[in-house]
């Protein structure tokens, strides 16, 4: 036989091994792609938990690749999560715990926007949407109390750093500004601060909080029910699972006195009611939160939303969440007509 069909005959066989082996990659990618996650994602020990959890979860309908990614994503950040997965398993790194990369956080936020368009909008219209720069790089906040470690547990919990790697002091007379730039547009408060992917479907654990120290969610039933005293009386407090994420951030001080720091938790007249009783949700508006109870439980029978509260005016002396029948009739409550 001629070298000459020799050459013919070894580049077939090389590439027909190169089809071969080709072949066999794009099986593997699309298998790993399209297929079960049962299958696919669990098929490494470490992520057994995480299938598990997802299994159980809310989203237990939606693939995997659809918030983080699947062997055909274009999302760099995700190839780059999937590839350090496989070294992290093959380098003894396997029993780390897996957790959310502020990173990934923007694409996931993505994520929710493209199945819940509605809740995003009404998010995007709350102050919960607020950017790192509107929260770190406000100079009247910034004097009276400059940017802390604490401040993070709020506003920015994803980010794993320390402060001073986020914002930079002002040199002399300057300004504050964002040592990560493309940080600055960036949201404070995504909607994975209040809400786990995983989360059991279970309606008491539908809301969790995001705990920046220990870079975990915490399940709102997990939560405990904090205890405020309004001097030395306890005030009732709603056992709405949901109010307690709510309060990881708008709670009182090292006191548990009501309405210190960011304390928003209901007295008076209103005590006892959970946030979400006059708040909707994710736009946190309460613009129609009266017409659910009132004229209705009117004691005064006149309509509440003409008295003079914060909920008429910012400017008010009488806060809503604490308004008493007394704070209006001179130190003595009225008795029902």
């Amino acid at each position: 036989m001629n070298s000459s069909r020799w050459k013919r005959i070894l580049l077939g066989l090389g590439l027909y091994g190169c089809a071969f082996v080709v072949t066999c990659a794009l099986g593997g990618i699309a298998y790993f792609h399209f297929g079960n996650p049962r299958d696919t994602c669990a098929s490494c020990h470490e992520m057994t938990s995480v299938q598990s959890d997802w299994a159980a979860s809310t989203h237990r309908t939606v693939q995997c690749r659809e918030c983080h990614g699947g062997a055909l994503t274009l999302d760099i950040h995700a190839l780059q999560s999937h590839v350090h997965r496989i070294v992290r398993h093959f380098t003894g790194g396997a029993d780390q715990p897996v957790h959310l990369l502020d990173k990934h956080v923007p694409g996931l936020v993505d994520a929710c926007r493209t199945c819940h368009p509605r809740s995003y909008a009404d998010w995007q219209a709350s102050r919960h949407s607020t950017t790192y720069a509107r929260i770190f790089l406000d100079p009247a906040h910034n004097i009276t109390a400059p940017p802390t470690d604490d401040c993070l547990r709020c506003h920015g919990m994803f980010f794993q750093n320390d402060i001073k790697d986020l914002v930079a002091a002002p040199a002399g007379s300057g300004s504050w500004s964002m040592r990560d730039t493309a940080r600055a547009t960036q949201p404070a408060i995504p909607c994975l601060a209040c809400h786990q992917i995983h989360a059991n479907s279970d309606a008491t654990q539908t809301a969790s909080f995001f705990v920046h120290r220990e870079q975990t969610h915490y399940s709102a039933s997990r939560l405990p029910v904090p205890t405020i005293f309004q001097g030395e009386r306890a005030v009732k407090v709603s056992l709405d699972p949901r109010q307690r994420v709510c309060m990881q951030c708008h709670a009182p001080n090292a006191t548990h006195q009501l309405g210190t720091s960011d304390d928003r938790t209901p007295a008076g007249v209103h005590e006892g009611l959970s946030c979400r009783d006059c708040h909707w949700s994710h736009s946190n508006s309460a613009a129609a939160s009266c017409d659910a109870c009132h004229p209705a439980d009117s004691h005064c029978g006149i309509d509440v939303r003409k008295m003079d509260t914060t909920f008429l005016s910012t400017k008010s002396g009488h806060n809503i969440h604490s308004v008493a029948c007394e704070d209006c009739h001179g130190g003595v409550r009225p008795k029902k007509k």
